[in-house]
């Protein structure tokens, strides 16, 4: 072959190749399509919305895209989805904290969505809702049931949603693989088969579509409620973590509370979309944590998230499935408590802090280790104070074991000095011992006279076989 020759094959062949990958990048790589979004002051219209549900694009993604193709040829690409997928608004662009993700679908009879958004933004602090994003994903393919509820959101939350903090979004049918001819597991009927592999899906779509919202993610299911503060006690209890961790659990059911760092949501989306016929993802993610090397459950206890529905999403299921270790952190007497310091020689958890006996609002102290004959618990008041009664409470509804069995309570009405955080408190007297687990004492100024009160101290008096909780400390002052 003659130079001239080669170099015209070479020509042919360059030209060949160039021919068949445009080939392969129309009739393979899925179609992109770009959005434009004008800003929003507030809630999209209804009618917006509505549109948005009933419209349909000719080609959308589909979950073989994410287990088909590398994550770096999905940037452009899950924008554009996303985009498609979020009904009110835009698609958010701004990272927070922790997102909480909620799927939820049409229920027969009862329905319990509206009541889980209401604990969860009732029991976060105003300035504390621009650290999250609460999405909802309707994860039903009836229109009618995702244009109603779709009003209603908007209705309820119109401010929520204006500030992006409320983000409601929706799937397609093309997204799912086949619900038909699936795997005979766990000895299921059919029906549940095709439910729980339905629903692994759902949390496949709402794990990709969070993944760059916010640092952590937190799956939750439509049917829960929460205690006050709950953002607090998870930021506390990642603080605590000094050592790399895949998942944090905040409730011990199924697949609640369970938070894990938002970098590993397309992971977790890839093995439950690889097994989503073979088990349910309250298992998988459990496999899924030992495979990126966490070997054990970290449950923060007590837990913060209370499953309360009864019936299933699946017809005819009921679950009456309660959290054991969710506890009522509700202060029952309310006592003055004028200001004071605390302190201890229990070890200390960092989420149930001494003063968590003491202020007024919802937890309680607990300690780390069994009580030993001569631990002490000690209120130190700012300023001496004339007391009429003290309650003090010890134990909870689902730790009653931890309650104080052997213990006095004991007023001090001088204060030498605190020393290396002890409390040097003089002129004591015995006001009474705990009897099963509580002690009140009222009349205290017949008992000390017309002096103040400087100390009040819980003292053990022989070694206990649990860890202890005071759950309150109730101080009322005399009149």
């Amino acid at each position: 072959m003659t130079m001239t020759s080669f170099r015209l094959f070479s020509l042919r062949l360059i030209f060949v190749v160039f021919v068949l990958f445009v080939v392969f990048q129309l009739n393979v790589l899925p179609e992109r399509k770009y959005y434009t979004h004008r800003g929003c002051t507030g809630p999209s219209r209804s009618s917006d919305v509505i549109d948005k549900i009933r419209s349909g694009i000719a080609k959308k993604v589909t979950y073989k895209d994410y287990l088909d193709r590398p994550s770096s040829d999905l940037t452009t690409f899950q924008e554009d989805w996303k985009v498609e997928a979020t009904l009110f608004n835009k698609f958010p662009k701004e990272k927070r904290f922790l997102t909480l993700g909620i799927p939820t679908v049409r229920r027969v009879d009862d329905e319990y969505i509206m009541d889980t958004i209401e604990s969860l933004v009732n029991n976060t602090q105003p300035e504390e809702l621009k650290d999250i994003y609460i999405v909802i994903f309707l994860a039903d393919f009836n229109e009618t049931w995702i244009e109603d509820i779709s009003r209603r959101l908007n209705k309820s939350y119109p401010q929520l949603i204006s500030s992006e903090t409320l983000v409601v979004i929706r799937s397609w049918k093309s997204f799912y693989p086949s619900l038909e001819n699936l795997n005979h597991t766990y000895n299921d009927n059919y029906n549940k088969r095709k439910w729980r592999s339905k629903q692994n899906v759902d949390y496949a779509f709402i794990f990709l579509y969070c993944q760059h919202l916010s640092t952590y993610y937190m799956q939750m299911e439509d049917d829960i409620y929460t205690i006050p503060n709950y953002l607090d006690v998870v930021k506390d209890y990642i603080s605590t973590m000094n050592f790399p961790w895949t998942c944090l659990e905040f409730s011990e059911l199924g697949f609640i509370g369970k938070l894990y760092h938002s970098y590993d949501l397309e992971k977790l989306a890839k093995m439950v979309l690889l097994f989503y016929e073979e088990q349910p993802c309250d298992f998988t993610y459990l496999y899924f944590n030992t495979l990126m090397l966490q070997f054990q459950r970290y449950i923060h206890r007590p837990t913060i998230f209370q499953h309360v529905g009864l019936k299933s999403s699946l017809p005819g299921k009921v679950q009456p499935l309660k959290d054991r270790f969710f506890d009522n952190l509700e202060k029952t007497y309310q006592g003055d408590n004028p200001p004071a310091k605390l302190y201890t020689n229990f070890l200390v958890q960092s989420q149930n802090t001494p003063e968590s006996a003491y202020y007024q609002e919802p937890g309680y102290f607990w300690s780390h280790r069994n009580g030993k004959a001569g631990d002490w618990f000690t209120v130190v008041f700012d300023d001496p104070q004339r007391v009429g009664k003290i309650i003090v409470e010890t134990g909870s509804r689902e730790h009653p074991l931890d309650r104080i069995q052997h213990g006095k309570l004991q007023a001090s009405l001088s204060l030498v000095k605190i020393d290396k955080s002890e409390p040097k408190c003089t002129n004591n007297i015995i006001l009474g011992h705990f009897k099963d687990g509580l002690i009140k004492v009222s009349n205290l100024t017949s008992v000390v006279g017309p002096f103040k009160i400087h100390c009040i101290s819980i003292i053990l008096t022989a070694n206990q076989d649990w860890w202890v909780i005071i759950k309150e400390i109730a101080v009322f002052l005399a009149d």
